[in-house]
């Protein structure tokens, strides 16, 4: 157990050494691990969350600790992980966020690691050309695709001035709950959001929108914000973005696209054509821990123009006097609500660099195709109903037989402890979803997966 904070090299080297050595063997049993585990002890819990001693203990015994809390909960990690949207993780970026605690650079400000700002700069510019966004475009790394939603509802806010209170939020009802949230947060009042109704594919309903729309004008309103999904969290579809995006420059409202799940399938040539009209977005919504593969932490958010977000979120004290103004490179604390962040674009900068961006493209092509393969397989069972075809990488279907027999294919599924899925309800319906997202998740799985499929299936056939 170290002594001191400030080790010696020696000591470095075998503290780096071990934790290495145990992520090493980590991932490597990750094929042979279970997706899910049981419920944890609670005597366990208790143990887990003991304060610290005041003399510290050696790493072995605390990565043996580390151990017992991993076997809890839901294995993330794992290709079989097919619940909720999966992150892969990738072990470079793994990497990439070492080198960034280590050199410990502040990036907030481009005068505290230009270098680093720069790196990071190249990133999101590179991001901004795959939607075809133009030069005056810009954006910041975020934590997630929350907070992003967050600094885009803030940014349509200023577009209106301090007189908001009468700016009104559209998304459809099948968008991220973090869109109402951030307008809460923002300060808009939840009577000026509008949750509009989806059409019978599960999309924003272009006429129901206008109508609200119609209708909040009428009444002194006046549109702020049209949200829509490239890829919703619950079946993985993608809002008609053109129109959209059309109907925002005709009310003069805000068009923002949530892409923190479907965003970087634009890589893929299918991704792309099924996401037109998203070059037209005056903000977008990205997650790198999810369609870039890379672990829990890194969102974005990009915009049209710079100036709009700067605008609406800069702010200085006395004390950053000496911070030269936004220039050639950003002051991400001008364009987020964060100050001090950490360097974000490093393990993003590390990953591309490193593979080149071809292997992000082919793991999401393959992504797709499971998708699709899975659909094909399951509308080929009696029994099941498949709710549309994938437009990205999510399935989402139903026993016939109603919730009951659809529960109990969820419950069989997971108590395999061999795959895991998650559910929602669409229309007070109860479906299951099958999300694959993780450059883990391979052929094997999805076959594994339909497999318990059917045996639920089987178990619960009254005959």
């Amino acid at each position: 157990m170290p002594k001191d904070l400030e080790l010696d090299s020696t000591t470095r080297r075998q503290l780096t050494e071990a934790v290495l050595s145990y992520a090493d063997d980590y991932v490597e049993d990750l094929p042979a691990a279970p997706a899910s585990f049981p419920p944890i002890d609670p005597d366990l819990i208790k143990e887990l969350a003991f304060p610290p001693p005041e003399h510290g203990a050696d790493l072995p015994q605390l990565l043996d600790t580390l151990d017992r809390a991993l076997d809890s909960g839901i294995n993330t990690a794992s290709g079989k992980f097919l619940s909720y949207i999966p992150s892969g993780g990738i072990h470079t970026a793994a990497l990439g966020r070492l080198l960034g605690a280590v050199t410990n650079r502040y990036t907030g400000g481009l005068h505290g690691a230009p270098g680093l700002v720069a790196m990071e700069d190249g990133i999101v510019q590179w991001m901004c050309r795959l939607f075809d966004l133009p030069d005056t475009a810009s954006g910041v790394l975020l934590s997630g695709g929350s907070t992003a939603n967050l600094t885009a509802t803030v940014a349509a806010r200023s577009r209106l001035g301090h007189d908001f209170g009468g700016g009104v939020v559209y998304t459809s009802e099948r968008a991220h709950h973090s869109v109402a949230k951030a307008a809460t947060i923002a300060g808009i009042h939840p009577d000026r959001v509008r949750l509009v109704p989806a059409d019978d594919q599960l999309r924003l309903s272009i006429d129901a929108l206008r109508t609200s729309i119609s209708q909040d004008v009428a009444s002194g309103l006046s549109p702020m914000l049209i949200v829509a999904s490239a890829g919703t969290t619950d079946t993985g579809t993608i809002d008609p973005l053109r129109q959209c995006a059309q109907v925002a420059a005709e009310s003069g409202a805000w068009f923002h696209v949530d892409a923190a799940y479907g965003g970087f399938f634009t890589l893929t040539d299918r991704g792309r054509q099924r996401m037109t009209g998203i070059e037209e977005a005056d903000s977008i919504t990205l997650d790198a821990h999810k369609s870039l593969f890379l672990p829990f932490g890194v969102g974005g958010l990009l915009v049209r123009d710079r100036n709009e977000l700067i605008h609406s979120l800069e702010g200085r004290g006395a004390y950053m006097q000496d911070v030269p103004a936004h220039d050639t490179l950003p002051n991400y604390f001008a364009m987020s609500p964060e100050l001090t962040r950490p360097s974000r674009g490093l393990e993003v900068w590390l990953s591309l660099h490193l593979h080149g961006v071809e292997p992000f493209r082919s793991a999401l092509d393959q992504m797709l195709d499971l998708a699709q393969w899975t659909a094909d397989e399951l509308r080929a069972l009696a029994g099941i109903e498949v709710m549309a075809d994938p437009e990205l990488s999510i399935v989402a279907f139903r026993a016939t037989a109603g919730d009951s027999a659809t529960k109990h294919i969820a419950q069989h599924v997971n108590d395999s402890r061999d795959i895991h899925v998650s559910s929602t309800t669409v229309d007070g319906r109860f479906l299951v979803r099958l999300a694959y997202l993780s450059q883990r998740t391979d052929t094997t799985v999805a076959q594994r997966a339909v497999q318990l499929i059917k045996e639920a299936l089987v178990a619960h056939d009254p005959d």
